[in-house]
């Protein structure tokens, strides 16, 4: 497959019914997804730098031709970043999509009532999903959620996102890659502490601003 939009393709419209891949077969596909949303990002992070110093230079260069060229590429290079938000958001929905149904494929042989849920996905169902897929609008926890309603897991704890939340969700994925070899212990055990940390102080910036806009609003009284 050349393209990330060939998911739903490969993974629905085969004569192979889901339940026939094996789960190393999803992995694999997951995997390439997954390369492709990191070459998103790095792309992504090489437009920003350069966004960066066409903005600068058009600060530096006082001259009118100049800085209508320079305005000319930055133009450019927001495009390109629409373009590739948009992709980048498809491409991580469609890694949840795999990881979410490999998971269900792997508990198939314990609970069985587990493979008459995705032999139940109607075309119907597979249209809402493409639609989900391709509207950039939706995030990734309203699209998890709708994806876990349409393969009727909602209310399994095991699929359970919201109990747990953000950074449970990110210690389950980091599990997940120790399951298949990808890194040791340690590691693991520190990744998923970074990705923790960095949610954490995120969270600390709000009060904080909160914090000067009170005593803005304290000067101006």
């Amino acid at each position: 497959m050349s393209a990330a939009s060939d998911m739903m393709d490969w993974l629905f419209k085969r004569r192979r019914k889901i339940t026939d891949f094996k789960p190393e077969e999803l992995r694999r596909e997951e995997k390439r997804l997954e390369i492709r949303e990191n070459q998103l990002v790095a792309q992504q992070e090489k437009l920003d730098r350069e966004k960066e110093d066409i903005f600068q230079q058009g600060v530096k260069n006082k001259s009118v031709v100049r800085r209508r060229m320079y305005a000319r590429r930055f133009n450019d290079l927001m495009s390109r970043l629409r373009l590739m938000d948009r992709e980048l958001s498809r491409v991580s929905k469609e890694v949840m999509t795999l990881s979410r149904i490999r998971a269900l494929v792997e508990r198939t042989k314990s609970p069985k009532s587990v493979t008459g849920i995705l032999n139940k996905l109607t075309e119907s169902n597979l249209d809402e999903l493409q639609a989900l897929l391709e509207d950039d609008k939706i995030g990734e926890e309203f699209y998890l959620q709708k994806l876990d309603m349409l393969l009727g897991v909602a209310n399994d704890p095991a699929y359970d996102a919201t109990e747990i939340g953000s950074e449970g969700m990110e210690v389950l994925k980091t599990w997940e890659a120790m399951d298949e070899g990808e890194m040791e212990f340690d590691e693991g055990l520190k990744q998923a502490e970074t990705g923790i940390k960095e949610r954490g102080e995120g969270r600390k910036e709000k009060p904080q601003q909160e914090k000067e806009k009170d005593e803005e609003q304290e000067e101006a009284t």
